[in-house]
């Protein structure tokens, strides 16, 4: 005697892939969006780590104890870039189209003008990594503006556009992190000129994480 084969049926098996289809289109686009944000975040160490590392040993370099006495304040930003950093190309920060993209916006979708956001007075540099860092000295602390992956996209406040400030002590964002992210919701997510710090912060605090 034959024995009945059993199997699925040509309706199962298109409940099941439109089931599946379903599931995708629900949980894909969440998870390209984790990631990119990971994505950001790794850029955004990177540049934090350089910039600490940097500013460190300098200090060393110059048997200073404060970034104050070292060869940063003497010689200046461009010996600074020049000497412990690996860059491709330099620009004043009142001209900085050889360096950054040419259009940017805060979270909202709202344009900005990167010359709000980049004191005159910044030096510039392009690193081999692709990102982009701006240095001024404020006589109190030096601000920095960085665009972690240069020109390219998403170039937008709080994604890949950041500021924070790197202190005399060779510290980045010196202060109360946790007080700066709790104006996130005020100072980051509609940011403007340079109180986009805020996301720095915010991230820092929530453990390197982009949470929004």
């Amino acid at each position: 005697m034959l024995k009945k084969q059993s199997g699925f049926t040509l309706a199962e098996v298109l409940v099941t892939l439109g089931i599946i289809g379903v599931v995708s289109a629900l949980t894909v686009p969440t998870l390209m969006q984790n990631h990119q944000k990971s994505t950001y975040v790794t850029q955004l160490h990177k540049v934090y780590n350089d910039i600490s590392q940097a500013a460190l040993q300098i200090m060393t370099d110059s048997n200073a104890s404060t970034l104050r006495e070292s060869k940063l304040r003497r010689e200046g930003i461009a010996y600074f870039f020049s000497n412990y950093f690996k860059t491709t190309a330099t620009c004043p920060g009142n001209d900085t189209s050889d360096c950054f993209g040419s259009d940017y916006a805060n979270m909202n979708g709202e344009a900005i003008a990167l010359s709000d956001t980049v004191p005159d007075d910044s030096q510039c540099a392009v690193l081999t990594s692709g990102a982009v860092i701006c240095l001024s000295d404020w006589g109190e602390f030096y601000t920095v503006v960085t665009d972690t992956n240069g020109k390219a996209g998403p170039n937008i406040l709080g994604r890949d556009l950041f500021s924070f400030k790197l202190g005399y002590d060779g510290y980045v964002l010196p202060g109360d992190v946790e007080a700066l992210s709790n104006r996130f919701s005020t100072d980051c997510s509609s940011a403007d000129g340079d109180s986009y710090g805020y996301c720095f912060a915010k991230i820092i605090n929530d453990g390197w994480k982009m949470d929004y």
